[in-house]
């Protein structure tokens, strides 16, 4: 409905100053993308995006958990399977000694001799066994389950385990090479025992091989929520910085058109003055 010319109610400095509220808004809406580098600074901004973005962070932050969870967890069977490969090459020397005083041709004192160096790895199998750790936890003394988290959700955890690298639970603990009869007695246990190692380390290696699997998959899928999180929040400055010289140019002409307006209603004075 078109107005008549009123002096009380200046319509058109009410438009001007709308649409330069208006632009005002945008303008800042602009200069703050730009100036934070988000696209999203309040979850007024965008508020779908704002809650997604929350929970990608937390998937996120808990990803890169998870990956150095999985490196840990490398390191620890890495340290598992070097305690593993002394033990058998302890294994070895030991039944190297036993071979050798399971020989007729050597005297008393040779088999004292040799059984000193064969009861001293003994013992040094056992301090391995008992030494080896990882973040001073004891990980060859006892078969150890090892839980590990590898993913953001409470529920993506696997169980791995270590085996007893002690000479009891390696069948060695008692034997001895003072003898033909207990040298013999010993390449027997000493094989079962070796055996045994193999499979340990076979373990140990099947872990180290997943845990590399999932390590990639861990940084995959962080990889993928980082950039599905920058396309939510991240400023795009092609598209911002076309909004600022556009808010700029808007704001200068909305000034002055709001002038102009404030100015519109002295031509009433002509009338007036006929």
């Amino acid at each position: 409905m078109a107005a008549g010319v009123v002096v009380n109610t200046n319509i058109s400095s009410i438009h001007a100053s709308r649409v330069l509220s208006t632009n005002r808004n945008d303008l800042e809406t602009a200069m703050a993308r730009l100036a934070s580098g988000k696209r999203v600074n309040s979850a007024a901004d965008d508020a779908a995006a704002a809650s997604v973005a929350l929970k990608m962070k937390a998937d996120i932050a808990s990803g890169d958990v998870a990956v150095r969870n999985i490196n840990d967890g490398i390191s620890l069977f890495q340290t598992f399977d070097g305690a593993a490969s002394e033990v058998e090459n302890i294994l070895v020397r030991m039944r190297e000694l036993a071979s050798q005083m399971n020989n007729g041709t050597y005297a008393s004192a040779d088999r004292t001799a040799a059984n000193t160096e064969y009861t001293a790895l003994l013992a040094e199998i056992d301090r391995i066994a008992d030494n080896t750790a990882f973040n001073r936890t004891a990980i060859a003394n006892t078969a150890l389950g090892v839980q590990i988290q590898l993913g953001a959700a409470g529920t993506d955890k696997v169980t791995f385990n270590t085996a007893d690298l002690n000479a009891a639970a390696l069948t060695v603990n008692g034997t001895s090479v003072t003898d033909q009869t207990n040298s013999a007695a010993a390449i027997t246990a000493i094989d079962a025992a070796l055996a045994n190692v193999s499979t340990a380390r076979a373990t140990a290696g099947s872990n180290i091989n997943r845990l590399g699997f999932a390590l990639s998959n861990a940084q995959n899928v962080s990889q993928r929520l980082n950039e599905a999180l920058s396309g939510l929040q991240d400023t795009d400055y092609a598209a911002e910085s076309a909004n600022l010289a556009r808010g700029m140019v808007l704001a200068q002409a909305g000034t002055a058109m709001l002038a102009q307006a404030n100015q519109a209603p002295q031509y009433v004075l002509t009338l007036l003055r006929g």
